[in-house]
């Protein structure tokens, strides 16, 4: 090749200067033109925004105007739920199962994920795996997301090399905790409704209706002596939260923080969620769910090879009430100690029912505690579905009834007074 030389030196054959480190312009357009660094520049920052390729502590946004500010602060702080999890691993587990290596299968799915923070969470986690980390290490540092059982259970499944199995096993679980949540809530969801309702239909007619009818009564010179019981007590509750609304209003604020701070000690907590397992028909559900998910989760993790200590203070740490995990605790230093797991339970009836306590015994005596424990879980599965079904029905006709009694008592101390007067005035 001939060399160029002179004036000429560092152009190409073609007579344009290739460009250097400092140069402007970087590339040709297909017109033959050059386009400059700072279009370049905003072009792949435009693309990289569009397509939202952040990877946390590796690239943000480049565009940092407000807008983008606020977008990400409230896509960093959306919920990931159960169903995002769930799906996440089902469809994992399909992809390795077919062969498709860790990494490709991670990148694939973030890019399909819907939630925008969960698709960042996951090319992040895909960006870990190709730098040396193992799928359960890049999870385990979004402990907000992926739970420290869901970690374990994949841990175990790399180290036995079964991993697409127990991401199987931990979708259908996710699944089932996810269908439980939802009939928890659809069993709430119907008194709180009504109850919000009649409290809101209350308060208005306290604060519009009965100022009127006050009003009317004065000026028909009515005899408030012979008000029907009700309307005297409606006009005194109203009169009170006139009168004393700042007082009130304090009362419930010095009432709200005093409560969240015996809540948020050790000891109020404890005493809290005590309170809650003793609650009449709400309690008794709250334990049966306790139960299947300390169970469904021992078991799994012990199927996906953890040692049994290990599996049993995973399985604690996942459960929210406090009593449940103390409890845990004390079967681990107690295992610890040579103790079996029945052993350890059986001075606790009020939390594990005999009979699951009987049947891990069994499981223990037989070696097939993880088997024990799928049993178990899908026999409390149907428990708490039936306690469910047998709440809502009892619930239905209580509060149809108790709407009905509101809502006469209330006709009866509004429109008592105002026939009362009308018959005055037509007198």
């Amino acid at each position: 090749m001939e060399e160029i030389s002179g004036e000429n030196a560092g152009l190409r054959h073609d007579g344009v200067r290739p460009p250097t480190a400092g140069s402007r312009y970087l590339l040709g357009n297909p017109s033959g033109g050059l386009v400059g660094e700072d279009v370049l520049k905003k072009a792949k920052s435009q693309s990289r925004t569009d397509a939202d390729n952040v990877i946390y502590g590796i690239y943000a946004n480049e565009d940092k105007g407000l807008f983008v500010r606020i977008n990400d602060f409230f896509v960093d702080r959306s919920k990931v739920t159960l169903k995002d999890k769930s799906y996440f691993f089902h469809m994992l587990a399909v992809m390795v199962d077919a062969g498709i290596p860790v990494v490709a299968a991670v990148k694939s799915l973030a890019n399909r994920s819907d939630n925008l923070r969960f698709r960042r969470v996951l090319r992040t986690v895909a960006y870990n795996c190709e730098h040396g980390s193992t799928l359960s290490d890049a999870m385990s540092r979004f402990d907000s997301i992926f739970d420290e059982a869901e970690i374990g259970i994949i841990k175990s499944g790399e180290v036995t090399g079964r991993l697409q199995i127990v991401l199987f096993k931990l979708s259908e679980q996710l699944d089932s905790r996810y269908d439980l949540n939802m009939k928890l809530w659809s069993a709430a969801v119907y008194p709180i409704a009504v109850l919000s309702v009649l409290v809101l239909v209350a308060a208005g007619m306290l604060i519009w209706n009965f100022p009127t009818l006050l009003a009317l009564l004065n000026q028909g010179g009515f005899d408030k002596s012979k008000l029907p019981f009700m309307t005297s007590l409606l006009i005194g509750i109203q009169g009170v939260f006139v009168g004393y609304w700042w007082f009130i209003l304090a009362v419930i604020l010095v009432f709200y923080g005093v409560f969240t701070v015996y809540v948020g000690s050790d000891y109020g907590a404890v005493r809290w969620d005590y309170f809650k397992l003793k609650f009449p028909l709400v309690g008794s559900i709250l334990r049966k769910v306790f139960v299947l998910r300390f169970v469904s989760i021992l078991g799994l993790l012990i199927e996906s090879g953890l040692p049994v200590l290990n599996a049993l203070n995973i399985a604690g740490s996942s459960l929210s009430n406090k009593l449940y995990k103390l409890k845990v605790n004390e079967v681990v230093e107690r295992v610890k100690g040579g103790q079996k797991i029945a052993e350890s339970l059986y001075d606790s009836d009020f939390l594990f029912p005999s009979e699951v306590v009987q049947m891990i015994d069994v499981g223990e005596s037989s070696a097939s505690l993880a088997r024990v424990s799928e049993k178990i879980s899908i026999q409390y599965q149907k428990e708490v579905d039936n306690s469910l079904r047998r709440i809502s029905s009892v619930f239905e006709p209580l509060m149809i009834l108790f709407v009905g009694i509101f809502v006469a008592l209330l006709a009866l101390a509004v429109m008592g007074p105002i026939f009362s007067l009308s018959t005055v005035v037509s007198s």
